[in-house]
């Protein structure tokens, strides 16, 4: 039981419990299964105390100097913790359930199983903390110090690690499901078997010498259960190297947008709508990576910074090519009223001159022979890659004015493959999607290399000849793989290589 005497003092403030403290520097603090909730022991010298199940919610603890302490099973929810020394700490058990710690001292500490679930942690130096089975979700640990952190199989679903410092951390099995990890550090981490799904990193995250053997790619939010395994035999592993080369290049293409429209585009719309979002957004750099025809649908991919309001942006330029379609086929009704059109022959009109101006093609013909952008003034607006009627093509718009009357059957070519690689093992196919997009991308340039361009056509042979080994034999996916490497090869006749430099 608590020593009586010792909580009347540390109930009088921290001012007298500090001085009896100093006074009494060899008396053991034993305060185990204390109600001090609501308490104000900010400032408190509690180094080396015993508070084991004791009641801490909604207690204020800033600058307290908890180090050395025994916290576990200990209830802190709510407490303010912010710049506490808790160092070597044991909060084992502990519950933290929203608890503001804020620039406190954790190296070291025991956190295992601990419950911080919307805990405020930024600026909190965790390095070499056990935080195994910890429940971080929603958490704030952004700009945490988690150096040789212990993270195995704790939950960091929903949590805030942007530029939080995780290297040599141990992640392996941790629940990183739809947690933000941009500007963060994680040199030489390990994350075999963590599930990543929905997670957001980007090109500013840090995953050099990332130590995987495998991950886990979807969340089962009923069950907690994490599938999608990748490699996706469970008998393989990565390559060493393999997940920091995989997710380095998958960072950088996260940091987009898709804007679907389903009822096909208005150029002359969409291209005014996202003017005027650049203007009014003109810090934010955005740019056209890419756009997409899927059925009757069209995509709009948006390049936008790592930390950009993606929903924001999204909602934003939709409301204004909304606006802007319902102006154009205003004037355009307004135009044929004027000229005595009946309104049956009003929409016919109107429905077909949409139809006109959703053709992509109409776009890149007028790239091709202009060599610009259409006539309306875009002011700067950057096109990261061109324009694609293919479901991953990004850059044709480059191809184009590079490969003039072989362009149409270079794009042809290239979607084609994209389109065959659709049966192939998931591995095989994800290397032919990659090689496809990176090929594409140096067909673009204005200056080709050659030996470059010819190794991409190598790998991707390589990549069908793997997934033929995978299949057995089958006579049908043979068949496929067939035509996809005799579209390879055609594919690097039609940009000027023979087949001997295509071979592997």
């Amino acid at each position: 039981m608590a020593n009586e005497n010792q909580v009347t003092l540390l109930r009088q403030g921290s001012e007298v419990w500090n001085a009896w403290r100093k006074e009494n520097p060899r008396i053991e603090i034993s305060l185990w299964f204390e109600d001090l909730s609501d308490a104000d022991l900010s400032g408190a010298d509690l180094s080396n105390a015993y508070f084991s199940n004791a009641y801490f919610s909604n207690v204020n603890l800033s600058n307290a100097n908890l180090s050395n302490a025994n916290l576990s099973n200990a209830n802190l929810s709510n407490a303010n913790l912010s710049n506490a020394n808790l160092s070597n700490t044991n909060l084992s058990d502990a519950d933290l359930n929203n608890a503001n710690l804020n620039d406190a001292a954790l190296s070291y500490a025991a956190l295992n199983r601990a419950n911080l679930s919307h805990a405020v942690l930024s600026n909190v130096d965790l390095s070499y903390a056990d935080l195994s089975h910890a429940n971080l979700s929603n958490a704030s640990l952004s700009k945490a110090y988690l150096i040789n952190a212990n993270l195995t199989m704790a939950n960091l679903s929903s949590a805030d690690l942007n530029k939080a410092n995780l290297s040599n951390a141990d992640l392996s099995n941790a629940n990183l499901n739809a947690s933000q990890i941009l500007y963060a550090n994680l040199t030489q981490t390990k994350l075999t078997g963590a599930c990543i799904a929905d997670w957001q990193i980007g090109s500013s995250t840090v995953l050099e010498n990332v130590k995987c053997d495998y991950i886990f790619r979807t969340y089962d939010q009923q069950t907690g259960q994490f599938s999608s395994r990748l490699p996706i035999d469970p008998a393989s592993t990565f390559a060493p190297g393999e997940f920091t080369q995989r997710f380095q290049i998958i960072a950088s293409a996260l940091e987009t947008i898709d804007i679907t429209l389903t009822e096909g585009i208005d150029w002359q719309a969409f291209f005014q709508s996202f003017q005027e979002l650049r203007d009014s957004r003109s810090d934010e750099d955005i740019s056209i990576q890419g756009m997409e025809s899927k059925g009757n649908a069209f995509v709009v991919r948006l390049e936008v910074r790592a930390e950009a309001d993606k929903a924001a942006i999204e909602t934003d330029i939709k409301q204004r090519y909304a606006y802007q379609l319902a102006a154009l086929e205003a004037q355009y009704e307004q135009k044929l009223r004027l000229q005595g059109a009946h309104l049956e022959d009003i929409r016919d009109f109107l429905s077909f001159e949409r139809q006109e101006r959703t053709r992509l093609s109409k776009v890149v013909e007028t790239m091709a022979n202009e060599q610009k952008v259409p006539k309306y003034d875009m002011r700067g607006a950057q096109f990261a890659g061109g324009f694609a009627e293919t479901v991953q093509g990004n850059n044709v718009g480059g191809i184009i004015n590079n490969y003039g009357q072989n362009a149409d059957e270079v794009v042809r070519l290239i979607t084609s493959l994209r389109q065959l690689s659709e049966a192939f093992p998931e591995e095989q196919k994800a290397d032919v999607l990659m090689e496809l997009d990176d090929l594409e991308s140096d067909l673009s340039k204005p200056e080709q290399e050659p030996k470059r361009v010819g190794k991409r056509l190598q790998r991707l042979i390589a990549a069908g000849t793997a997934a033929a080994t995978l299949a057995g034999g089958a006579a049908t996916f043979s068949g496929n793989v067939n035509e996809f490497t005799e579209n390879v090869f055609e594919l690097g006749e039609r940009i000027g290589l023979t087949r001997e430099v295509m071979q592997p």
